[in-house]
C-alpha cells in the first residue's frame, strides 16, 4: 500500500509538534531535565517539522 507524501508530511509535523509541546509541559511542571536531553529534543523536534514541510513541497510537484 503506497500512501500519499502529504500523509507522511503531516504525521512528520504533529510528531514534531507534539515532541516540542510536551517537552515544554514537563517544564511548566517543574520537571528538570538536564540540558542536552532538553537540546536534543528541541533539534529533534526542529527537523521533523522541517521534514514535513520539505515533503508538503515535494509532493506538490
Amino acid at each position: 500500500m503506497i500512501l500519499p507524501d502529504w500523509l507522511y508530511a503531516v504525521a512528520s509535523i504533529l510528531a514534531g509538534i507534539a515532541i516540542a509541546v510536551l517537552t515544554w509541559k514537563k517544564q511548566q511542571r517543574g520537571i528538570r531535565e538536564d540540558r542536552y536531553s532538553l537540546v536534543g529534543k528541541l533539534i529533534i523536534a526542529v527537523f521533523m517539522i522541517a521534514f514535513g514541510i520539505l515533503l508538503f513541497k515535494v509532493g506538490k510537484s
